[in-house]
């Protein structure tokens, strides 16, 4: 599966852990590290990481591990 998630500008990388269970698939975001120097901005960068999950997400709910609450997707199952 390919996730979206936001980084700072200075940062070197963005992260997704995952958590799945029979009902649900758990998402996690992070950051990998910081760059020192130069000028850093607040401006936030997409980056797509690829989360591999161990069996497609079917009917699993797919859930913000910070907010416990839905994320968006698009259809097809996901692997």
């Amino acid at each position: 599966m390919t996730v979206i998630a936001v980084r700072g500008a200075c940062d070197t990388g963005a992260q997704v852990d995952v958590l799945e269970t029979r009902r649900s698939v758990v998402l996690s975001g992070s950051v990998e590290g910081h760059q020192d120097g130069g000028s850093c901005t607040k401006q936030a960068k997409q980056q797509e990481v690829t989360v591999r999950l161990e069996r497609p997400l079917d009917e699993r709910h797919l859930l913000d591990a910070r907010t416990g609450r839905p994320l968006r997707h698009k259809g097809a199952s996901p692997s």
